[in-house]
């Protein structure tokens, strides 16, 4: 399986887009009620324009967005979007294996968000991330690598940790 990132570009912007609407849909609709493309495209936009976001490559075809963020007190993981057809082959989690690998040496934790009705939450704790934290619509998971204390070392910034309606960092 040959897995790569590259960084986003301009022209890679509608598909990053297409990725993140066919990506949440469902568990947007589950924990919701209904998707509003309005209220998503502007989550988008912020994401788009705040993350350094990466496109996906699986054996050379683009196939989601990746974004994280290294810091000197974790990494920590503010996107990952597969399309659905690409879900369930081992690219996201192979993605976080790279992470935990990556923090093992120095010791560093991995954090990411993800929101309350999404399946992904049992992969994240097959690879050992457990939850310590919780805000109205995401679950704040970590890595056994570390402890985290949320309101040290927020996933997303103090004034969208209590978001509504929308997907967050991470699926």
């Amino acid at each position: 399986m040959a897995i790569s990132l590259r960084p986003a570009n301009p022209d890679d912007k509608e598909f990053c887009r297409r990725v993140h609407r066919l990506a949440y849909r469902d568990v947007v609709v589950r924990q919701f009620g209904q998707w509003d493309d309005t209220l998503q495209d502007g989550f988008f936009e912020r994401e788009w324009a705040s993350l350094s976001l990466q496109v996906i490559e699986f054996d050379g075809e683009a196939v989601g967005c990746f974004s994280r963020d290294v810091r000197p007190e974790g990494i920590s993981i503010d996107q990952i979007e597969l399309l659905p057809q690409f879900q369930g082959r081992g690219i996201g989690t192979e993605l976080l294996v790279q992470q935990l690998d990556e923090a093992k040496q120095p010791g560093l934790p991995v954090r990411l968000q993800v929101l309350l009705e999404n399946r992904a939450r049992s992969l994240y704790e097959k690879l050992g991330f457990t939850i310590c934290g919780k805000t109205a619509t995401h679950y704040v998971m970590e890595s056994a690598m570390g402890v985290a204390d949320p309101a040290i070392h927020p996933v997303l910034p103090p004034d969208r940790r209590e978001e509504t309606g929308g997907e967050g960092k991470g699926p």
